[in-house]
């Protein structure tokens, strides 16, 4: 872990379309000069679905800690560095002029990919021994103490419904929180209106910065965050209306948060660097995918008496770029003519069968997938046991969008719980994905690619692929 300085000038960005680029091969404008570090990217989180936007608080980390505020990444951008999940993380350039904005922005250009590289289209591989420290702080002028600290240690447990033993579960026993720990209350310099003032306009980053700068500043005498993997910070009140996740292993809890796991495993998703999923109603709300702890943390959730709302699995996609899903639990279509593949749902950890199937669109640099989810384990309160689609595009803010075609609003319908004899047809990219049988933990698929799959098309449940797609095939 790194401490963030205080120095966030915000500044405007648009991408240059370099692959990799020298700040001395590239031109310096008069009164400008180049400033190299990590991108990071945080995401918030209501505390319930609405109309609240989903803004996304993008800094550069400078190799001496200090802080870069961009604001709000723009879309533009992001995708030229391979969209939300791929480009947190990656070592970028920024042209600042006079630490002001430039006319036309300034130009973020990735420099190198970080040394364990990311994966194509998501962020980097988290496997191993993740220990965080938990940090309570309480704002000046709120001097409650909302929960003892051994509500926060037993959060952590490696038993049901601990955090340890969640990502324990999500991961496949790949990854683990063993050596995490809490500690507090401390009491922060400033007031809970101060830090909400630092958000004014939007700017996320300025408030997110200070909130990490002082929680951790008033427990550095009780924990070094450098001795941990990722920090998680709890706070005695609200500082605006969400919660947050990212940057390369933080998140920022109000009680609200930290009352209902669910919203940690959510956050600490985006601390390994996630985005969110969501469904296809486009209503410009990320937080209603409901087969995603990644997208809806609250809605078919289980209920634990202590912990609150527990967080479900993540989605195929996810597992799959966090390095979760070995080579013989996932396929790819990659040959035209019929497939046919059996797969497990997805919390199965034994199984020999396949957990992910992923069906490029021919022309594109987007693909779908295909999962089993099932009510069992974290997801033991899912709509259904079914299969699941998602269209996966990687520059989009949320990459992955649940494939519904009767009410694309309500992802817990029958639409978009794909069931034997059904079949999902895109004619446009000549795929067809087929449902053929139960088995005793998921199902058998059928997947046509190419010339001729029409032949097989029964039309049931099929559609036009604008229905969920920004960009038709």
């Amino acid at each position: 872990m790194r401490r963030f300085g205080s120095n966030v000038p915000v500044l405007a960005v648009i991408l240059i379309a370099f692959a990799v680029a020298s700040a001395s091969a590239l031109d310096t404008p008069p009164g400008t000069v180049w400033v190299e570090g990590t991108l990071l990217l945080a995401w918030s989180t209501p505390a319930a679905p609405g109309d609240l936007p989903s803004p996304v608080a993008a800094a550069v980390r400078r190799d001496d800690g200090s802080l870069l505020n961009l604001g709000g990444p723009g879309d533009g951008w992001v995708a030229g560095l391979g969209g939300p999940a791929a480009a947190a993380g990656r070592r970028v350039r920024i042209l600042v002029g006079d630490g002001r904005p430039l006319p036309d922005g300034a130009t973020v250009v990735p420099e190198a990919v970080r040394a364990a590289g990311p994966r194509p289209d998501g962020p980097e591989v988290v496997v191993g021994s993740h220990p965080y420290a938990s940090i309570l702080c309480k704002f000046s002028n709120k001097p409650n103490e909302p929960a003892d600290l051994t509500y926060f240690l037993n959060m952590y447990a490696s038993s049901w419904p601990g955090l340890d033993h969640h990502w324990r579960r999500q991961s496949y026993d790949l990854i683990d929180l063993v050596g995490s720990t809490a500690v507090g209350w401390f009491t922060l310099p400033h007031t809970q209106e101060y830090y909400e003032d630092l958000s004014a306009g939007g700017n996320w980053t300025a408030m997110l910065t200070a909130l990490y700068n002082d929680c951790t500043g008033v427990a550095a005498g009780s924990v070094n965050p450098n001795d941990f993997e990722g920090v998680n910070l709890m706070f005695n009140d609200t500082f605006g209306p969400y919660a947050w996740g990212g940057w390369g292993g933080v998140t920022w809890e109000p009680p609200w948060g930290w009352q209902n796991v669910g919203v940690i495993a959510h956050e600490m998703g985006h601390a390994f660097g996630l985005p969110h999923s969501n469904n296809a109603d486009n209503d410009g709300s990320p937080y209603d995918n409901p087969w995603d702890v990644m997208s809806d943390t609250w809605g078919w959730a289980v209920g634990h008496g202590t912990y609150g709302t527990l967080g479900k699995h993540t989605i195929a996609t996810h597992k799959d770029w966090l390095g979760w899903i070995a080579p013989s639990r996932r396929a790819e279509v990659t040959s035209p003519g019929s497939h046919l593949f059996t797969i497990d749902h997805l919390t199965l950890a034994g199984t020999a069968n396949l957990h992910l199937v992923k069906v490029p669109i021919p022309g594109s640099s987007r693909y779908y997938t295909i999962e089993v989810r099932d009510r069992v384990d974290y997801d033991g309160n899912l709509p259904g046991f079914a299969v699941i689609l998602h269209e996966v595009n990687p520059s989009r803010p949320e990459p992955a969008w649940l494939v519904d075609l009767e009410n694309p609003a309500n992802g817990a319908d029958a639409g978009a719980m794909w069931l034997p004899g059904e079949c999902f047809d895109d004619p446009v990219a000549e795929i067809l994905i087929c449902v053929a049988t139960v088995t005793t933990e998921g199902y058998t698929v059928e997947v046509h690619l190419g010339s001729g799959y029409f032949i097989l098309r029964d039309g049931f449940e099929s559609g036009t692929t604008s229905a969920w797609s920004v960009v038709v095939p």
